[in-house]
């Protein structure tokens, strides 16, 4: 059997539901390079000590990979445990593919995630968000295409959730003040500058901050280290002003 697991951010978001899997798994693969976690990944030991657990890198879940874990859950219960929610984006989707080919019983637990998290800490309503959009460190090329889905969310009056870059094989991660830079670099049609902007710094971390301000002057706020994500707002309604307004007084 094939099980993936969303850890959330901390150990204390961990479901019931995901301490019961885990306690009877053979395999645990615990992702290490899609996002960051609070709590030292190795306690996750002491919910299975019998387990066989798998610190995994890219070339354990990926590529020609995918077919061996697959086929290890045929006879053994494999349980893949990612920080979040295993599916907000397309990472293991290959996974879980290869596994319906193959007729291999799978269950998904979800877990936390920053996309949900957006909508329930920060009191912006989940209907006024357009397109999310990721925002890559501009090595080899301009990312104009976030921009755009910016702009295009802008002109319908919709939040943009703006998701940071972050390396963690190579330890690099994007932080808010980097961000802003790259965004006010890009922003040719001079919209964003003086835009209501909000910084999510370690959301659903014990030390989170969110901060809200202009664009331009979030950069120059303190905030602890990533990960960071950004919402650039859009049309706010009544109730969202007087969360913008709080989120002002948090910087």
């Amino acid at each position: 059997m094939l099980v993936f697991i969303g850890l959330g951010y901390s150990l204390r978001h961990l479901t019931l539901e995901a301490v019961e899997e885990l306690k009877t798994a053979d395999v645990i693969y615990v992702d290490t390079y899609t996002s960051l976690y609070e709590d030292p990944i190795e306690e996750l030991r002491s919910i299975n000590p019998k387990a066989e657990y798998i610190y995994a890198k890219r070339k354990d879940l990926e590529g020609p990979a995918i077919r061996r874990v697959v086929n290890e859950a045929l006879r053994r219960k494999i349980i893949i445990a990612v920080p979040g929610d295993p599916f907000i984006a397309t990472t293991h989707d290959a996974i879980l593919s290869e596994a319906i080919k193959y007729k291999v019983p799978y269950k998904i637990i979800n877990g936390i995630s920053v996309f949900t998290m957006v909508y329930g800490r920060v009191g912006l309503q989940s209907y006024r968000f357009g397109k999310p959009v990721t925002l890559v460190y501009p090595t080899h090329f301009k990312p104009y295409s976030t921009i755009e889905v910016i702009y295009d969310n802008l002109s319908r009056r919709l939040h943009t959730l703006v998701l940071l870059d972050l390396r963690v094989d190579e330890s690099k991660a994007m932080s808010i003040p980097e961000a802003v830079d790259i965004i006010l670099e890009l922003d040719e049609k001079k919209l964003l500058r003086n835009n209501l902007a909000i910084g999510l710094a370690r959301l659903g971390w014990r030390d989170e901050k969110i901060c809200a301000d202009t664009l331009e002057k979030l950069k120059n706020h303190s905030y602890p280290p990533p990960p960071h994500s950004l919402v650039i707002t859009g049309g706010l309604d009544p109730v969202e002003e007087e969360f913008i307004e709080h989120w002002r007084t948090t910087c």
